[in-house]
């Protein structure tokens, strides 16, 4: 018989989580608070879906390229967010960024800091007028009945891609859509998987009854990783 490899992958939110804080919803609390809180409120009750949340956010903003290229230039990343990758690599993990933003801000924010990282995203361009423009992730889970569909890509699908594979996952998240990947640990975990949370994640887990490991930076999260 061969020996069976363990496969292993980091899956990791980048809003809040990579990032000190989550970049559209800190521009929107910044320039249109009572719009953002409208318009937020909406798509957490079912009313609108998460693509129209931002369709409808960044309509209200109405910033351009440039102005959102000052504020990428402002937005810090968790300081453990490196000796993260370097754990991720020296231990054999695969890492990918599972992110409801978009990829444009992941590879300006990681490029000012050398960084870089494979990742499933949203896809953000402007237009010659500079204005923000999207594609939006098809991937969707037709099951699901937290958000109104379509999601601005999910999680949980990548969850089970990636363990049909064979994989066993640690992931990393903070906010309200990492939600839904706690319900899927909750309910598809096996032995060696781990749930990172902090903030308003780590809240919804203690409430729910998820089992979560609680973490300040990445940087804890890598100790964990190395003695796990």
């Amino acid at each position: 018989m061969g020996i069976e490899i363990d496969k292993r992958i980091i899956l990791c939110d980048f809003d809040g989580t990579i990032t000190t804080r989550d970049i559209t919803n800190t521009l929107c609390r910044a320039f249109i608070p009572e719009r953002w809180a409208e318009v937020e409120q909406l798509w957490e009750t079912g009313v609108i879906s998460a693509t129209e949340c931002y369709e409808l956010e960044y309509e209200a903003l109405g910033f351009r390229r440039q102005g959102i290229d000052a504020f990428l230039l402002a937005t810090d990343i968790d300081p453990g967010t490196g000796r993260l990758l370097q754990a991720a690599r020296e231990l054999g993990w695969e890492f990918l960024i599972v992110s409801a933003g978009f990829d444009y801000y992941i590879e300006t924010v990681l490029g000012r800091h050398g960084l870089s990282a494979p990742y499933v995203a949203n896809y953000l361009y402007f237009d010659e007028g500079g204005v923000p423009r999207f594609d939006f992730l098809a991937h969707d889970d037709p099951k699901c009945r937290r958000f109104k569909h379509p999601c601005a890509g999910c999680k949980p699908l990548t969850f089970d891609a990636w363990k049909a594979k064979g994989y066993r996952i640690a992931f990393v998240g903070d906010g309200s859509t990492d939600f839904c990947m706690a319900e899927h640990f909750a309910a598809k975990a096996g032995p060696g998987d781990l749930l990172f949370a902090k903030t308003r994640l780590l809240d919804y887990c203690r409430q729910q009854g998820v089992p979560a490991i609680p973490y300040d930076t990445l940087a804890d999260v890598a100790e964990v990783i190395r003695d796990s």
